[in-house]
């Protein structure tokens, strides 16, 4: 049975459910509320948010920035998890940490979950994804690599000077090419661009 959400927000009382996805940027947990009753066209809440910071299986971090502090004990009143005692900052807000339920997840399990759900068993405690797109194919690839990597890529980033192949020493040319930058570039297209056997 799926739980709801009551929630006062702006002077109502909403009463809400969730609508699993997964963040594309790192495959992390995403998670929108709608209001029960209504079509999702009709709108909805972004619940969580995706930073550079990855969160581990069935945990994302709580939107506090637009859904205010007081969400997550409505989400811990309402049983939908617990906080992790972990935050993330970016800008000038601190982002809290939550661990959703995962019986309370299994009652919204939709395509998108199942997916992150394969993806998250298939990384170890120490791993997590970067999503990189082609400049030239456009297609996007995920890449599994360590948390202090993935940390180090983006500052390199943000002008750190560092090489790419000190950050991703192990992983092959062809990947670490999709990552460097001012190249983005999959190993297909470069070796067509420079008629590479």
């Amino acid at each position: 049975m799926k739980k709801i959400l009551e929630y006062n927000t702006q002077g109502k009382t909403l009463h809400m459910q969730l609508k699993l996805r997964c963040y594309e940027h790192n495959r992390t947990l995403a998670v929108l509320l709608y209001e029960k009753g209504c079509e999702e066209e009709d709108g909805y809440y972004t619940l969580t948010c995706c930073l550079d910071d990855t969160p581990g299986k069935n945990r994302a971090f709580i939107d506090v920035n637009n859904m205010g502090d007081q969400i997550v004990d409505a989400l811990e009143t309402a049983g939908f998890g617990r906080r992790t005692g972990r935050t993330a900052c970016s800008g000038f807000v601190t982002y809290p940490e939550f661990e959703f339920d995962a019986e309370v997840l299994k009652a919204y399990t939709n395509k998108d979950y199942e997916d992150y759900l394969k993806w998250q068993d298939a990384l170890k405690e120490d791993e997590g994804y970067l999503v990189a797109r082609c400049c030239i194919c456009c297609h996007e690839f995920p890449l599994v690599v360590k948390k202090s990597a993935a940390e180090k890529y983006r500052r390199y980033l943000e002008g750190e000077r560092y090489l790419i192949q000190d950050i991703f020493p192990d992983m092959p040319a062809g990947d670490r090419g999709l990552l460097a930058r001012g190249q983005n570039m999959c190993n297909a297209c470069f070796q067509e661009m420079f008629k590479m056997e």
